[in-house]
């Protein structure tokens, strides 16, 4: 394992990108991650995701667009679950989460491949469900790099993580 930063990712490589990348990215919180998805676009880097990453995007958005809109006041799903009305005035987070179809990406769909795989590396690393899935999406189709700023994937030994060094 070995962790880089971001813009040290060489051209032309092959690599996973994990939600906090896109969310980053939408709600300008950093450049790296915007350029990153730029360079996916122009295919100077060759980009994948999942599904499974794409929804999380998604329901993240869903609650920031909702914290920002005043209809609650942190990103607690639970909260807005209470308010259907309100869920219905939303829209931003899905104009940004479909975005992502047209950036050039790989999307992995889900199997039960997968599924199977990413329960044994929940075992193997103490992984979070979603976490396992993307590792074994990265195991599934022999990527090596994944963009990301979650530590926990610091501990995958055959794994080199590219981190944002511009989010705090």
């Amino acid at each position: 394992m070995s962790v880089q930063d971001l813009p040290s990712l060489p051209p032309g490589s092959d690599i996973l990108i994990d939600a906090n990348i896109f969310i980053y990215a939408f709600t300008e919180r950093s450049a790296q991650c915007r350029r990153l998805l730029d360079q996916c676009t122009s295919e100077g880097t060759s980009g994948t995701t999942t599904i499974e990453i794409v929804n999380e995007v998604c329901h993240r958005l869903m609650l920031t667009e909702a914290v920002t809109a005043g209809i609650i006041s942190r990103p607690s799903a639970l909260s807005l679950k209470r308010k259907p009305d309100a869920v219905k005035t939303l829209s931003r987070y899905w104009s940004l989460s479909e975005s992502i179809f047209h950036l050039n990406l790989v999307i992995i769909p889900l199997n039960e491949v997968r599924v199977r795989l990413a329960s044994r590396l929940r075992v193997e690393y103490g992984l979070l469900t979603t976490d396992s899935m993307l590792i074994a999406a990265a195991r599934q189709y022999r990527i090596t790099s994944l963009a990301s700023h979650d530590s926990d994937f610091h501990r995958i030994d055959d794994l080199t993580v590219y981190r944002p060094s511009d989010v705090n």
